[in-house]
């Protein structure tokens, strides 16, 4: 298992680095509705309640559509404020996580919202990126440079010190003690790498700082997906990715920073 997961997190990362330094824009926006709207929606859709194949598919296409007519209505400079509504829209998300029973009813009504609530986190995550990418594909680096970095210091810093779970009613295997590693070591890997990487807008305190808050805001992203797959007695989104699930299996924590990271961009990093 491990091997395959290492082999499939080589794949994706190559393709995906790749995706982000060699296409123009408007090849990666393609690239990444196909991935994030087309394939993370037929994932979402399971996750809001829909089983059968054909509402799954109309799901899907309907955030591909929605998410082709905002691009081409809108220059790709000025997607910056549809990305206030999905990031705000996370402090709700994440309040969730505190009645995390909440939701689990099989009521159509409970359906709808969820459907409502990943259709903007797909969208909003898939407008961050390719905005990020326009604007400078060294930010996409930057993005997952912490989100990799608190991946790595929470897995190590947990299997080390153990200790009380942090949601052990949503996700049984994270520790606080893993939280705390994954923030220390995403604010300190950031910091080094905004000191040398090309087109950094912030200096490596404010990257740190910032990349703390990412890193607690993309915990909270994994958290909310894994309350969703826990409600749905899903193990994995889906079995695309050998080794890891499914997309939103691996874009879960950046679903959740990738907008917070852009508008930080745009606001802070002129």
């Amino acid at each position: 298992m491990l091997k395959t997961r290492v082999i499939t997190a080589l794949v994706i990362t190559s393709i995906g680095l790749a995706a982000v330094f060699l296409m123009p824009p408007p090849a990666f926006a393609a690239f990444a509705i196909v991935i994030l709207l087309a394939l993370g929606g037929w994932e979402g859709a399971q996750l809001g309640g829909l089983d059968r194949p054909l509402p799954r598919c109309l799901y899907a296409a309907t955030l591909v559509v929605v998410g082709s007519l905002i691009y081409w209505l809108h220059d790709p400079g000025k997607i910056v404020p549809w990305l206030v509504p999905g990031a705000l829209a996370w402090i709700g998300f994440l309040c969730w996580l505190t009645r995390p029973g909440a939701g689990a009813s099989a009521r159509s009504s409970r359906h709808t919202l969820k459907l409502i609530i990943l259709g903007v986190i797909l969208l909003t995550a898939w407008l961050a990126i390719i905005w990020l990418q326009s604007t400078s594909p060294w930010l996409v680096l930057m993005l997952l440079v912490v989100i990799a970095s608190a991946d790595v210091g929470a897995y190590f810093t947990g299997r080390a010190v153990g200790g009380p779970k942090l949601a052990p009613s949503i996700s049984p295997g994270k520790t606080r003690s893993g939280a705390a590693g994954g923030l220390l070591a995403a604010m300190l890997a950031t910091a080094v790498v905004a000191s040398f990487l090309p087109d950094s807008p912030f200096s490596p305190l404010q990257a740190g700082l910032l990349a703390l808050l990412l890193a607690a805001i993309s915990i909270g992203g994994d958290l909310f997906i894994s309350l969703l797959k826990r409600q749905r007695q899903l193990k994995d989104t889906s079995q695309l990715l050998p080794g890891h699930g499914g997309i939103l299996d691996r874009f879960d924590s950046i679903g959740a920073a990738a907008p917070m990271f852009a508008l930080a961009v745009a606001l802070l990093g002129q």
